[in-house]
């Protein structure tokens, strides 16, 4: 016999509710969030089980416990269970009960969980994108403190660079300084080890062959992706990373407002970033035509944007076909 389980997840415990093929009520409890208490939930379910959880606070980790012990384990897209179940009231029962009946009735809107492996380099893309943020954050302070010194001039970090601002002998920059040479040695470790994943990667290699596009970016957006075939279509692939239009109609009117930001942001956050590569380093392009016409028009943060939907349904034709940049049919990419 199959059962179904629904666990609603918390920092220190899970609430889990169990249902057999008939939906009655076989295990509504709570356990702890720690590997003995997904041992305990198998001691009284069993293996021939079924587990739904939500896409939210650490679900990777339960997946690390159970994948590999289940029948199967799905991830839930919150605001889609939501709109289904449309409780007014939410407790852990009702969460947890819920994720079990949708399951056992092959309602369950599905969030994507990646395999393991894409997991791994996922959040070792995701890591590095951090430190280099914080870097460049230290970076800023000090270029603030040199315009409060009155000195406007460029600094670079390579040895001469870090020589000179040493010389300032500013406490707050020497801080800074510290904080960026620690940065560095994760930052090149991390680099290298994308470089190499990327090298190895035949969807990597491929998104290479757009101008302006790395190793880095390259692999950020394939494991961000996916597998494309999971889409029905290239303007799924953008709304899934949020940069589509909102919309509101009301009889013959209808509306275009901002773009909706739901879905991956760190997808809609490479594609973006990558628009602007592509603009610098392309040298003529559909795609910079369309960048140059609409910052004309608007501004370069808004063609930016635009042009990163553009990219992302170039990409998506680019792995569903297995073709490299250039080759694509525009008409079809321009949808």
């Amino acid at each position: 016999m199959t059962i179904f389980a629904g666990l609603d997840v918390h920092k220190k415990y899970f609430h889990a509710t169990a249902l057999g093929e008939s939906g009655d009520v076989l295990v509504q409890e709570n356990f702890p969030n720690d590997s003995g208490g997904y041992d305990s939930l198998l001691d009284v379910t069993g293996e021939d089980v079924k587990v739904a959880l939500e896409a939210t606070y650490a679900w990777e980790y339960v997946f690390e416990e159970l994948e590999d012990r289940v029948e199967e384990i799905k991830l839930a897209h919150p605001k889609r269970v939501e709109a289904i179940t449309k409780e007014r009231i939410k407790t852990d029962v009702r969460a947890s009960e819920a994720l079990a009946k949708l399951l056992r009735l092959g309602w369950l809107p599905e969030a994507w969980a990646p395999p393991k492996e894409t997991r791994k380099v996922r959040e070792k893309i995701r890591r590095r994108a951090y430190l280099v943020w914080k870097r460049t954050g230290f970076k800023n302070k000090i270029k603030a403190d040199l315009a409060k010194q009155g000195i406007r001039k460029k600094v670079s970090y390579d040895g001469e660079g870090m020589e000179w601002l040493r010389s300032l002998e500013t406490d707050s920059i020497n801080d800074y300084l510290d904080m960026i040479e620690a940065l560095n040695d994760p930052i090149e470790r991390i680099t290298g080890e994308v470089r190499r994943e990327a090298k190895a990667t035949e969807e990597a290699k491929l998104l290479m062959t757009i101008p302006g596009i790395g190793f880095v970016w390259s692999l950020t957006l394939t494991t961000e992706l996916g597998d494309v075939e999971r889409f029905f279509g290239p303007n799924e692939v953008a709304a899934h990373a949020g940069i589509v239009p909102s919309t509101e109609q009301s009889g013959s009117k209808e509306v275009h407002g901002s773009i909706t930001k739901e879905g991956n942001k760190y997808l809609r956050w490479a594609a973006v970033e990558c628009a602007y590569l592509h603009d610098r380093y392309a040298d003529d392009t559909y795609l910079t035509r369309f960048f140059h016409k609409l910052a004309a028009k608007k501004n370069d943060q808004t063609a930016a944007v635009a042009t990163g939907r553009k990219l992302l349904i170039t990409i998506y034709w680019m792995l569903k076909r297995g073709e490299k940049f250039g080759t694509i049919c525009i008409e079809v990419c321009w949808s």
